[in-house]
């Protein structure tokens, strides 16, 4: 969900994906709510203009708040959690989409950023189930980006940086497109970091030349400060267009104008544009990569419209280039392509899709043949492919959609013409008939497994303290590759080559183990950059003699010890015969797609196994999802 604009997508019948305008007639939906009795909400631009007449009852940038354990907004008396509310945002979006379409909603592919951690893309995957949605799948926002521009541009390989400043969150993510494959080469972002941080900077310097004349801080004042905020963002997008802009400021009974030069501004933010470089160069030098290496630089967000971001993405990037895009709308676009490619393989859309991949791959090997001809070599492959481009299918006539959620601000003017794409967070849905029923309790939750007090000790890190890959009876089990989502079937026409999307893991997934001196400390299982969906296996110990319970502390970071990481889950496995130490342990860990993690711990001796899908710091509990989804309900939204 994006922190401060909301978006929808759609892929139609001949493969065109497209912004989907809401009831407004507006392509993107403002993610503010505002209460004005209890039981009903207005979301979007109305909810913006209330924010300052009425600001206890009004809310925004909700995503900041996704994953923050006890997280709480009190309104008209009815208690929200940060998953409710962007249920609210997701109705309001579906909503709009149903009554657009004309047939109802029930599946979603929603965004996230790509550095978001397994309790914030939970609590996503929350507040989609809250609005009444089946998630199918999230994706990273800058993959989708890529596949917005990537399908349009299949050729000659090239590594591209995703550069992704939203409204909320900053994302920097480095791809691969190896012919029609995208994959995900490793990520870094802030998900505190984005244009809201340059609005508080504006705020804070006109609030403070406003107390400096008058003795009176206007920020003190819950109305006062709206209205200055919303003031300052204006001023904010002027100055991506403009040399200068004006701040009226109103307050206490006294007025004043604040007149505020790009110069000052750009002074005013130089740290947080010296962050965004920080992270580029930090997630290039992990890697052992260089700007040198980098093909493209795709701008993502609203906020890459400010000047000073443009200039310095040139400065970084040297000879990259920077395809010229729309920053607001590319990842909605993208991510209602790849809602297709993953769980709608068979959709007309890939007629088209498909047609053009077949095409540019058959020129593609015609160049070859040329250049190797004029070379006097021999290709591999010397066999030109079909011209056949109809594809033999029995398909329905229902289009894909997609909710498209962005984290964008909207920095001035779009670009025009045929190259601005389209971006935002979105849901992707073919969709059935059959109504919404309320959400029940989420079975899988770690909610329903009471760990028994107290709780029993670690595990103790074996030596080896982890399998080897390729070891093991059931190594090969746990090998990993990226998964082709769009496999060839009957159906869809053999020839066509499948298009591939492999997503990476953005934080290390560890395990709080003993070490021989019985110190805790941290062993990852799966490290950051690793292909998802993966699954990965570590053998430990017990720590001491007749030990018939062990309690497995499930970790997220980068660390050696556990006040380095994030604890995001503990399971215990119990009512065990008496172990000797050194009795061996097994402990699974799978990560899906959507980067949520499951749990085994398996009893080697007895194969007693305990497996579970992580309840997440943050992430609602039974009893709090059904009563949230009874909540988000019956709350009338418009």
């Amino acid at each position: 969900l994006g922190t401060t604009f909301s978006a929808m997508a759609i892929v139609n019948n001949h493969g065109k994906a497209t912004i989907l305008a809401n009831a407004e007639g507006q392509p993107t939906t403002p993610s503010v709510v505002h209460f004005y009795e209890q039981g009903a909400c207005v979301v979007g631009e109305e909810a913006v203009k209330s924010v300052v007449a009425d600001p206890a009852n009004s809310v925004q940038f909700i995503k900041r708040l996704m994953g923050q354990d006890g997280a709480k907004f009190l309104l008209y008396g009815d208690e929200f959690t940060p998953q409710a509310l962007s249920a609210l945002i997701l109705k309001k979006l579906r909503e709009d989409a149903e009554e657009a379409l004309s047939i109802p909603i029930r599946q979603a592919v929603i965004t996230v950023p790509a550095y978001f951690n397994s309790a914030q893309r939970a609590a996503t995957a929350e507040a989609g189930r809250l609005a009444g949605l089946d998630v199918l799948s999230m994706i990273n926002e800058p993959t989708a980006a890529a596949i917005a521009y990537g399908l349009e541009h299949f050729g000659e390989d090239r590594r591209m940086l995703v550069f992704d400043l939203g409204g909320g969150t900053f994302d920097v993510t480095i791809m691969d497109i190896e012919g029609i494959t995208f994959r995900t080469v490793a990520s870094d972002g802030n998900a505190e970091l984005g244009g809201k941080d340059w609005d508080d900077r504006i705020v804070d310097f006109a609030a403070a030349l406003f107390q400096a004349q008058f003795a009176s801080d206007p920020r003190d004042d819950p109305q006062s400060y709206q209205e200055l905020y919303e003031r300052c963002v204006g001023a904010k997008l002027a100055l991506s267009t403009k040399p200068r802009a004006v701040i009226p400021i109103n307050h206490g009974g006294n007025r004043t104008v604040i007149e505020l030069s790009r110069e000052q501004f750009e002074g005013l933010t130089t740290d947080l544009v010296n962050q965004c470089a920080e992270t580029c160069s930090t997630l290039l030098s992990r890697h052992d990569l260089d700007w040198a290496d980098i093909d493209e630089v795709l701008l993502v967000g609203g906020s890459t419209r400010m000047p000073m971001i443009r200039d310095l993405v040139k400065t970084l990037a040297g000879n990259a280039t920077t395809p010229a895009i729309n920053p607001d709308e590319c990842v909605a676009i993208g991510a209602a392509l790849a809602a297709v490619l993953r769980h709608k393989p068979a959709h007309p859309a890939l007629r088209t899709v498909r047609a053009r991949l077949k095409e540019r791959a058959r020129q593609k090997q015609m160049e070859e043949l040329e250049a190797a001809f004029e070379m006097n070599e021999e290709p591999e492959d010397a066999t030109p492919p079909s011209d056949e481009s109809e594809l033999e299918t029995s398909l329905d006539d229902e289009p894909a959609f997609a909710l498209e959620i962005e984290d964008d601000e909207e920095e001035g003017d779009e670009p025009e013409g045929d190259e601005a794409a389209s971006s935002t967070t979105e849901v992707e849905a073919q969709f059935d008939d059959i109504p919404a029923p309320p959400i029940p309790p989420d079975p899988t939750s770690q909610a329903d497994t009471e760990p028994t007090p107290p709780a029993p000790p670690p595990i103790m890190a074996m030596e080896p303290a982890m399998l080897a890959k390729n070891e093991g009876p059931d190594a090969e089990r746990f090998e990993t590759e990226p998964i082709d989502y769009d496999e060839m079937d009957d159906v869809t026409d053999p020839g066509i080559p499948a298009v591939k999307i492999a997503d990476a893991c953005t934080h290390p997934l560890g395990v709080v183990v003993l070490d021989e001196d019985l110190n805790e400390r941290i062993v990852t299982l799966i490290d950051a950059a690793t292909p998802v969906p993966c699954e990965r296996r570590g053998r430990f110990a017990y720590a001491y003699d007749g030990m018939t319970a062990v309690s497995v502390q499930i970790t997220e970071g980068r660390g050696e010890t556990p006040d380095d990481v994030t604890l995001i889950g503990q399971i215990v496995l119990d009512e065990l015969p008496a172990r000797p130490r050194g009795t061996p342990i097994d402990v699974v860990y799978r990560y899906n797609e959507d980067q949520i993690l499951e749990v085994d711990v398996v009893d080697v001796e007895t194969a007693a196994v305990r497996s579970v899908q992580v309840n997440l710091t943050g992430a609602l509990d039974s009893d709090a999802l059904f009563a949230a989804a009874q909540l988000v309900s019956d709350t009338h939204v418009r």
